[in-house]
């Protein structure tokens, strides 16, 4: 048996090592039952949302994604490559970070060479991110944190108090081949109040772990595929607010108006003249092209009334929905075989309760698919809705 796991194949292996059909399970006529991974990811979904407390947060962000370009990215351990992986989860990244926070803004740094190039610039455009992304996918050099962390830096070193400063790093290397001492830099880092996060792609190093210390950031090395996209999308919620900046204070907003169709005027984002496309500043009337953003002419935060309303739903959650074994449905509730949300119906074949959820409030019976629709994108209780 040794001979012939030594003599399997590359994709042979991968099945060997994982054992995948141990998994697998027999009803009672003695076929195959399916793998009941809703559940699975149902319970590791409720596990995140007990995590969550109800704390201040920031919702005015401003992140920049560091991305390791260097030829540590070009190795094949991740499927088909860690420069691939991490190309479709930053895409998967940008627009969840975008749907959660409308009024933050992204900007992308990439390391190659041992220089940090500054791939865009802080916008709230998710697509003008991706196709800036996507052109520049290539590997090679070595890696240098320590530049990366100087330019990150120099950018938000600007941004306004109200505003976080994050730094997300997705570090591919071993090493860092940096110019200087780049202890010096992390202290500049926590003083300028910038929270750096890193999410390695190969083994823990000590450096990175030192500098998300420093900054109050997280750590954490992906194991697999997965794992690297469930870590990066638990940086898409906003973060607990700094103590210094927890202070509630006004911040001058503008809601522009959109340009009237055919008007010619000149965009002050990327000085070209353009047709009846983009928004009317209030104070100045320069015209930019997407909201929320920033006015290049008089510095006022530009926002419509929409980004304020996504935003509500961080300041006021939803509470957790309890947990319903079969065997303690009440009495006057077991009548109920049907989600409340999506009239789907609670019973299994063989007239077997399923997994279901109740809203603390109205008592109202949900599904597992409902509950997570409810508490990530709707953010309202269709029961709750309904009593008023």
């Amino acid at each position: 048996e040794e001979d012939d796991e030594e003599d399997l194949d590359g994709w042979e292996r991968n099945y060997s090592d994982e054992r995948s059909w141990e998994a697998l399970q027999e009803d009672e006529s003695g076929l195959l039952r399916p793998l009941d991974n809703k559940a699975m990811y149902h319970a590791q979904y409720r596990r995140r949302l007990r995590n969550s407390q109800r704390i201040q947060k920031g919702l005015i962000r401003f992140l920049y994604i560091v991305l390791d370009l260097s030829r540590a990215a070009s190795v094949m351990d991740f499927r088909p490559s860690r420069m691939a992986v991490v190309a479709q989860n930053v895409e998967a990244f940008i627009r969840e970070f975008f749907d959660q926070n409308p009024l933050s803004q992204i900007a992308l740094v990439t390391i190659k060479d041992g220089v940090a190039y500054s791939l865009t610039e802080l916008g709230g455009s998710p697509e003008s991110h991706i196709k800036a992304l996507m052109a520049k996918l290539e590997c090679s050099g070595d890696s240098s944190l320590q530049n990366a962390l100087e330019l990150v830096h120099e950018y938000l070193d600007k941004i306004p108090s109200y505003g976080n400063r994050e730094v997300l790093i997705l570090y591919s290397a071993l090493t860092t081949c940096d110019p200087g001492d780049i202890m010096e830099t992390i202290q500049k880092c926590k003083k300028s109040k910038m929270r750096c996060s890193v999410i390695g792609l190969s083994a823990e190093m000590f450096i990175c772990k030192h500098l998300c210390q420093e900054t109050g950031g997280l750590y954490s090395v992906a194991l697999d595929e997965s794992h690297f996209k469930e870590l990066i999308l638990e940086h898409a919620p906003p973060p607990p607010a700094i103590a210094e900046f927890a202070i509630a204070n006004l911040i001058k907003m503008g809601f522009p108006q959109r340009a009237a169709e055919g008007s010619i005027s000149i965009c002050s984002c990327h000085k070209e003249s353009k047709v009846g496309e983009g928004y009317i500043c209030p104070r100045c009337k320069a015209r930019v092209c997407e909201l929320p953003t920033e006015c290049r002419i008089c510095g006022l935060t530009l926002v419509s009334s929409p980004h304020l309303a996504r935003s509500y739903h961080h300041l006021f959650p939803i509470a957790p929905f309890d947990e319903v074994k079969p065997s303690q449905n009440e009495p006057h509730r077991r009548s109920q075989k049907t989600c409340f949300g999506c009239q789907q119906s609670l019973v299994n074949p063989g007239n077997k309760p399923s997994l279901q959820v109740a809203c603390p409030k109205c008592k109202q019976y949900f599904c597992l698919d409902c509950d997570i629709y409810i508490h990530e994108s709707l953010h309202n209780c269709p029961g709750c809705e309904s009593l008023r």
